[in-house]
């Protein structure tokens, strides 16, 4: 009995190999590859997010809110360097600078602070989704406890961004 549910069911995650269709685990289960691909281009956002985030204090209308923005900068940039070393780590390659042109995260100056908090709010979001994909692709308890550290810092950020949209809109 036991080899007859074997053949006709992945192991790992108990639904049929044959005659299915597309399902939302689809979406969240990523391979090694495709994280280290989500990974080398979250390092190569790291100079617009820079940029972004430089604008953003520059825009921040008092001190309080300057400080939560640098600390949320500071912490990207601490979690550049985490993704940094799980890619060298899995890759055995040192990214040195990436060069991403997309221009994702670079602010335009028509925009007000309170647009832009919102921007930075739905980042972090989708920054979560990312990071959760991710984490459930890397190979060691030690990658993924690095990746979880990012994912959390990463909800805290969006909660701050909801303070700072809240006392924009007061």
């Amino acid at each position: 009995m036991y080899q007859d549910y074997n053949n006709i069911y992945n192991r790992r995650y108990g639904y049929p190999y044959f005659r299915r269709e597309k399902t939302a685990v689809d979406d969240e289960i990523i391979t090694l590859s495709e994280a280290i691909d989500l990974i080398r281009r979250s390092i190569g956002d790291e100079k617009n997010d820079e940029i972004f985030y430089n604008a953003l204090i520059e825009k921040a209308p008092d001190e309080n809110a300057k400080q939560i923005i640098t600390d949320i900068r500071d912490d990207e940039k601490n979690h550049n360097e985490i993704l940094r070393f799980i890619y060298s780590n899995i890759t055995g390659e040192v990214l040195n600078d990436v060069n991403n042109t997309n221009g994702n995260s670079t602010m335009s100056e028509e925009t007000t602070y309170a647009q832009d908090l919102e921007k930075a709010l739905f980042g972090e979001l989708d920054a979560v989704k990312k990071y959760r994909k991710i984490m459930g692709a890397m190979p060691s308890s030690k990658m993924q406890t690095l990746i979880m550290a990012i994912l959390t810092d990463e909800l805290r950020h969006a909660n701050k961004y909801n303070y700072l949209i809240h006392k924009a809109h007061v």
